[in-house]
């Protein structure tokens, strides 16, 4: 069993999510958040900028050229951004290279990472994310079986979330799915700027209320990409000498893993060697540290809580833009459709 872990009971509580859409309505500009203890220790961070409007989107964008590698010297100029074919103004812009991120951990302690090897794998490849994260940056740790368990808040301390990660032992059957819908919930108002959940699994879900479509549904309106690192047996293992060819649980488990990943603007990892793993987590923390920030608020506010798609396009030839693929706006009662959609120009 996992030593001393506490089941998450409850998303939040309905009078807190009450206090915080209030607050959140009745800041209607912008504000500055800073890095107190990186002023006290005379670190020159970017302060983080945010609209705290309800409408305002924002957006981690990561952006790669055809062999991979991560751009990150565009300017706000170099990018086009869309909300359901509408072009929309860029009102916030930074590049991540000295901003510190949030990041969630959410490692698999079922019973289907029961296999030594799978087990130490999966353990060890969230250790060298988190050690190599710097030391402004948090990180925030999950487990999961069939139910879902947080072993720490967001902290500084990278040694306290690398102990709570030992105290894993795999045991009883595996709920990625739910997981996913819970943690979006959970932690959707937790962390700020630059955040992501990051997925260290076998991809085998067993035992979940929640259908493959039903998370990814809710994972994509939730401005938090999912990256995943995928731990396979080296049977499961194409880059490996005793791979057996693809067996059907695994390749379900590969594809919801991917679609989680591609519709929020995240990535996939995959290996059964403990080298694959290394470069995954190293991949993994480098394109958090370098991911555009986008902020805009929508020219249309029609208040249906339909799924809005987003688009971002580049100026430069050659590269791939990842972010999530929309959201899905606040819903407000007694707002009817009254500006009709319009095409948009380029300024």
């Amino acid at each position: 069993m996992i030593s001393q872990k506490w089941q998450l009971s409850c998303y939040c509580s309905h009078s807190m999510r009450r206090m915080v859409w209030g607050f959140i309505a009745m800041q209607m500009f912008s504000v500055d958040l800073a890095f107190s203890q990186a002023a006290d220790n005379g670190e020159n961070f970017p302060a983080f900028r945010f609209t705290a409007a309800v409408d305002a989107v924002h957006l981690n964008v990561s952006v790669v050229n055809k062999k991979g590698k991560l751009i990150n010297d565009l300017e706000q100029a170099d990018f086009r951004l869309l909300e359901n074919d509408v072009i929309q103004e860029i009102t916030y812009f930074s590049r991540g290279t000295d901003s510190p991120v949030d990041v969630v951990m959410l490692v698999d302690a079922s019973g289907s990472m029961e296999v030594t090897a799978k087990a130490a794998n999966a353990r060890n490849s969230a250790v060298q994310l988190i050690r190599g994260l710097k030391q402004e940056d948090r990180v925030s740790v999950y487990a999961f079986d069939r139910d879902l368990y947080r072993l720490t808040d967001f902290t500084q301390s990278k040694e306290e979330s690398v102990e709570a990660l030992t105290r894993l032992e795999p045991f009883g059957s595996t709920a990625l799915y739910d997981s996913v819908v819970t943690l979006s919930d959970y932690v959707i108002h937790e962390g700020f700027g630059r955040r992501a959940i990051v997925v260290v699994t076998d991809g085998v879900d067993t035992s979940s209320a929640a259908s493959v479509e039903q998370a990814v549904e809710k994972a994509k309106g939730v401005d938090l990409p999912v990256y995943a690192i995928r731990v396979v047996s080296p049977v499961d293992d194409p880059d490996n000498d005793l791979f057996l060819g693809v067996h059907g649980a695994s390749f379900r488990g590969e594809d919801a893993l991917r679609r989680f990943t591609e519709e929020t603007g995240g990535a996939m990892y995959e290996g059964s060697q403990w080298g694959q793993l290394v470069v995954a987590s190293a991949r993994i923390r480098e394109e958090l540290k370098t991911q555009y920030r986008i902020g805009y608020i929508p020219q249309q506010d029609d208040g249906d809580g339909e799924f809005r798609r987003i688009q971002i396009e580049t100026r430069r030839r050659g590269i791939e833009v990842r972010t999530r693929k929309g959201y899905y706006p606040k819903k407000r009662l007694g707002l009817s459709k009254t500006r009709p959609a319009t095409n948009g120009s380029s300024n």
